[in-house]
């Protein structure tokens, strides 16, 4: 993973597209498991408020916040249901907390300094956006439905609409479930074929009837159909099944896992 490298700090482990560390103002980080405190399924860095009481979930919030300089007092977070839905959040979610009341929106995006915008995921494709230039962010939960919906080409036009410029915007595509792993039946797979014609590369998998789905390689030809061109996305390329030591993986554990989140902010001017 040459284009991004994991970041140790207060105990807490995160993985960064070293792009993205270049834009002066403004921060980022994909989580791992590591330096949290959360127990069992969840151990040890869970962001889901599902599956815990809500001081654990804050306090790996404050840790991950403290590590990667990002707004605690100041998250907007999603009940995400796997739509292409993203919405614009402004000034009004400033020192709301971890707000939580967003519904059936799976990306946000923003021109707002001091937010911090939150995706989650434990197989599906977190992508993170910036236009460093006029400072427009964007964090979005690409599942296979969200990737065939097209959700990150939704995010990329909302930032325009927000004052981003499309050449100089950015992706970074994080952990999720690679090539190797994500194993789909005919009726899935004829929804990527849809969405991206039958040239689309897959393989056979080994049942009868199943292929293999490239999400990564979804989800950067999404982008560059809205013109992000390939020399401003950078893929992890980590498998989190593969991974499951590292990363939440909700087809290893059979849904018995913790949550990752995706997190990106503007910098409130000093």
């Amino acid at each position: 993973m040459p284009d991004f490298r994991l970041v140790e700090k207060d105990g807490i482990v995160t993985l960064k597209c070293c792009k993205f560390e270049e834009f002066q103002g403004i921060n980022h980080g994909f989580s791992t498991r590591h330096g949290g405190v959360s127990t069992g399924d969840c151990a040890s860095l869970s962001f889901s408020y599902n599956k815990e009481p809500e001081a654990i979930v804050d306090e790996n919030f404050r840790r991950f916040s403290v590590a990667n300089r990002l707004p605690f007092e100041s998250l907007v977070l999603t009940h995400q249901t796997h739509t292409a839905n993203v919405a614009k959040v402004d000034e009004n979610y400033v020192n709301q907390g971890r707000h939580r009341k967003l519904r059936d929106t799976d990306g946000l995006v923003t021109a707002t300094p001091g937010l911090g915008l939150c995706c989650f995921t434990a197989d599906c494709v977190p992508v993170l956006l910036a236009d460093p230039i006029h400072k427009v962010v964007a964090a979005v939960h690409s599942g296979w439905r969200g990737t065939v919906g097209g959700i990150a080409a939704n995010a990329v036009q909302k930032m325009v609409e927000k004052g981003a410029v499309l050449e100089n915007i950015y992706a970074a595509i994080g952990p999720s479930i690679g090539p190797c792993c994500f194993e789909v039946g005919p009726e899935v797979q004829a929804e990527f074929d849809r969405a991206f014609g039958t040239d689309f590369p897959i393989r056979p998998s080994h049942r009868k009837g199943h292929t293999m789905v490239d999400l990564w390689r979804a989800n950067e030809r999404v982008l560059e159909t809205v013109g992000i061109t390939n020399d401003r996305i950078f893929t992890a390329k980590i498998c989190t099944l593969c991974n499951n030591r590292d990363f939440f993986s909700h087809r290893y554990t059979s849904g018995r896992r913790g949550s990752l989140v995706a997190a990106i902010a503007i910098e409130e001017e000093a």
